[in-house]
């Protein structure tokens, strides 16, 4: 245990050192891969997300997600096996856009409100883009269809809450929650949402600068678009090497995908890479998660991504009436070639078997633990 330790100690110190030589050497690359971001920060991510980041502080702080959850606490505790609290913030998260919903996560723990197993299950199913980004994702890809982003936004969503649905049988069922509930609102308390909202816009933006300079050094070497070429030889969901550069790029930073322009038939991918999130976002996270760890939430996203990307397949016909016709007949055939490649759907069944059992062993520890 203490050699592998060491050995992944190692491994990160390499990375490191490596990142940092290549950021010396495709410096101006690096440079402007940064000053992109820091465009893209402006003009998407804090538009989007600012005021929900502090309106869900403010949440949390006054208490005010107590009334949003004991509405639907019959339907937490006996269907999803949760605490009405914690099912108010998993409905939270699916509109704040990450990572929103770690905080919250985070910020409950730290209270006390929650135990470490709560904060590691519920982080599962909290994490979700928001409306307003996901309409400039699909503004860039599909702009003559504005109805677009509801179809990818009700995948994601409906794929974070059919996730905490089928784990649920595997969850101890909580106590029924009958204490008063007190308000606690007060101009200082919002002046502190605004202050730890702008501190959460500032982690968010600085991570997604960073992974703009990483990738601007990587396009210098032809890695990014290296990838592109071999995505698109080996997937039939995407054409020229062009349309899956975005993606590659995405699966580092997922502000990349506002450059998506591929059209409908990308919207599944589009649907699956949010609910995946990227590895920036998976480093937000992180860096939010003291006390608990992020590693179960990070292995939810896979099966997330899956059901998202075949839940949006099936809502776009819905959102369309020009072009339905057509997207289900392209819908169809892209269903065959799926359909040929039925390992994909084993490997979705054996993540989803794993997950569950790791469920079971957190529920266990549970008892122990509360």
């Amino acid at each position: 245990m203490e050699n592998t330790k060491k050995f992944v100690q190692y491994i990160i110190a390499a990375v490191t050192v490596g990142a940092a030589i290549l950021l010396i050497i495709a410096g101006r690359e690096s440079a402007q891969g940064a000053a992109a971001a820091a465009m893209s920060c402006l003009n998407t991510l804090i538009p989007s997300l600012y005021a929900f980041t502090v309106i869900s502080k403010l949440l949390i702080s006054t208490n005010t997600y107590k009334l949003l959850g004991r509405p639907f606490e019959w339907i937490a505790r006996n269907i999803f096996r949760m605490p009405g609290d914690c099912f108010a913030v998993m409905l939270i998260s699916q509109a704040a856009g990450y990572p929103i919903g770690a905080a919250l996560t985070a910020q409950m723990y730290r209270q006390g409100k929650i135990s470490r197993p709560q904060a590691e299950n519920l982080l599962c199913f909290s994490i979700a883009p928001g409306p307003a980004f996901i309409m400039a994702v699909c503004r860039s890809a599909v702009p003559d269809c504005p109805r677009a982003w509801k179809a990818v936004f009700g995948a994601v969503a409906m794929a974070n809450i059919l996730l905490a649905l089928v784990t649920a049988p595997f969850r101890e069922k909580p106590q029924k929650q009958r204490n008063k509930i007190n308000l606690e609102i007060s101009g200082q308390t919002f002046g502190e949402a605004v202050r730890s909202g702008a501190g959460a816009m500032a982690m968010i933006c600085g991570c997604v600068v960073f992974a703009g300079a990483v990738m601007g050094a990587l396009e210098k070497f032809g890695a990014l678009m290296g990838a592109a070429r071999i995505l698109s030889q080996t997937t039939e969901l995407l054409g020229e090497h062009t349309e899956a550069y975005p993606f590659v790029r995405a699966f580092l930073e997922v502000s990349c995908l506002t450059g998506v322009t591929s059209g409908v038939l990308a919207l599944p991918l589009i649907s699956a890479f949010l609910s995946f999130g990227g590895l920036c976002v998976h480093l937000q996270i992180a860096s939010v998660c003291e006390g608990f760890s992020p590693a179960k939430a990070l292995g939810a996203r896979l099966p997330a991504a899956f059901v998202s990307f075949f839940i949006c397949q099936k809502f776009m016909p819905y959102f369309y009436r020009m072009t339905a016709v057509a997207v289900s007949a392209n819908i169809s055939q892209k269903d065959i070639a799926i359909g040929k490649n039925q390992p994909i759907l084993s490997i979705i069944l054996l993540i989803m078997t794993i997950l569950i059992i790791s469920q079971k062993s957190y529920s266990q520890t549970s008892k122990n633990v509360i």
